[in-house]
């Protein structure tokens, strides 16, 4: 016996649906860490698939479980989509025997639904037992190959530590809200018993204009295939990938091919497909944090234009790991190479928009490096709080002169931005209808909604 119990509620907040075949000592370990980790209340669908290895024993043993049993194995969408149909409360989980949630895991995914009305679903980081990277979403090709976003990486490496959109992920862990599920039409049986099936889940999602997200700020392990034959699964997938392709077609002519290596330049070809603008600001961290004008703007860029790649680049790295950590949970994307000249060489040509803050603005060498990896972008200065009269350096005077747009901390700023000869448009950074007012000529609609 499990000993497991489901605290019994009449309104659950939280709908957990987990198709179980065999392996029921991951099954059993699952069951605790959901219970132990999860304070919302819950009501848990399980969708036996004729397992027969004493998981339908333990899975009665557990007090207030929802258990539907088949005959055979229907397959993971199907079965799925039984227990979807027997949910009652807003959010659907949908979890995997061998995902393993850790403690915190819900209310940042769930604040993410509940803060974007355009969101239907958001997925954690997945983590290896080893508690290397397994995924922080994931990424589609054009050939319809599927790779994860990160695997086997540093977890703690900033570039997956923060929130992005992706095309899809994994439905290991994944949470939704039931309407989204339920009006997309639930997982296709097209793809039974298994594989691709979430994939297509998700790029449905985004044709009826809603989005995925992975938060990285939840965390779960995921064993990965404890209840399947590897060879087994290589079939599956080798069959469902060509249904896939033919289904997407339209949409997967206008992406690239899998790159034949993983290098950071491939990778981030396709990690920012689904990004509708990106924009890159360098800067300095400082050792009592980052300033209070760049946490400003690049708050105000996350908030008004969620489905644009925000990156902060910090070109001093003194105590940038303390200093990164609000910024990689508000959104941003947050780097502090060793190399930011081979680092930006990766990313040649990437951005649309690029803003020089700080001493960035008033340095010529780093000026000239984003002007020769990134010269088709927009040119922007922020004037933070400076001195006046470092703001009256040639250096900043310069930065100014070429700007599109310039940004400005206060009027002292905007006057000494006038003084210097600026020839774009001076906005104060406080004033958000200006800036979105600033950004529109450039192609950069506000995104929120």
């Amino acid at each position: 016996m499990s000993g497991l119990a489901i605290p019994a509620t009449d309104r659950p907040e939280l709908s957990v649906v987990m198709v179980t075949l065999n392996a029921w000592e991951w099954t059993e370990r699952a069951l605790a860490a959901l219970l132990e980790h999860t304070e919302a209340p819950l009501e848990l669908i399980a969708v036996d698939n004729a397992s027969t290895d004493g998981t339908l024993g333990g899975l009665e043993a557990v007090e207030g479980i929802t258990l539907l049993r088949n005959p055979t194995n229907t397959g993971f969408g199907p079965a799925a989509n039984q227990g979807a149909l027997r949910a009652r409360a807003p959010l659907l989980l949908l979890l995997n025997t061998d995902a393993l949630v850790h403690p915190g895991w819900l209310p940042p995914l769930r604040a993410v639904l509940e803060a974007e009305p355009d969101v239907a679903a958001v997925a954690p980081r997945l983590l290896h037992p080893d508690g290397s990277l397994q995924e922080a979403g994931s990424i589609l090709w054009g050939d319809a190959e599927v790779w994860p976003y990160g695997p086997t990486g540093d977890a703690a490496a900033p570039e997956f530590r923060f929130r992005r959109d992706v095309d899809y992920a994994s439905a290991a862990c994944l949470l939704l809200r039931r309407s989204a599920f339920v009006e997309a039409g639930g997982f296709d049986p097209a793809y039974a018993p298994a594989y691709f099936e979430d994939v297509d889940l998700c790029l449905r999602l985004w044709e009826s204009g809603q989005r995925v997200v992975c938060q990285p700020r939840s965390e779960v392990t995921h064993a990965g295939g404890a209840s399947s034959d590897p060879a087994a699964r290589a079939r599956l997938i080798e069959r469902n990938r060509p249904i896939l392709a033919g289904r997407w077609r339209r949409l997967l002519a206008g992406r690239p091919p899998s790159p034949v290596h993983w290098g950071p330049r491939d990778v981030l070809l396709g990690r920012d497909l689904r990004c509708d603008d990106r924009i890159l600001v360098a800067g300095d961290f400082v050792p009592d944090g980052l300033d209070p004008a760049l946490r400003h703007l690049l708050g105000r860029l996350v908030r008004g234009w969620p489905r644009a790649r925000v990156t902060y680049l910090a070109l001093d790295p003194l105590d940038a790991a303390a200093a990164a950590e609000p910024l990689l949970a508000g959104g941003v994307e947050v780097a502090w190479p060793g190399d930011a000249a081979a680092w930006l060489e990766t990313r040649r040509h990437h951005y649309g928009l690029v803003v020089a803050a700080s001493w960035a603005a008033a340095s010529p060498p780093v000026r000239g490096l984003l002007d020769a990896t990134q010269p088709l972008a927009h040119r922007a200065v922020l004037l933070d709080g400076a001195a006046p009269g470092d703001l009256a350096g040639e250096g900043y005077a310069a930065a100014v002169r070429s700007a599109r747009l310039v940004l400005c901390a206060g009027t002292a700023a905007r006057d000494a931005a006038l003084v210097a000869g600026a020839t774009g448009e001076v906005v104060l950074l406080e004033d958000a209808g200006a800036l979105d007012r600033a950004l529109a000529p450039l192609g950069m609609a506000p995104s929120f909604r």
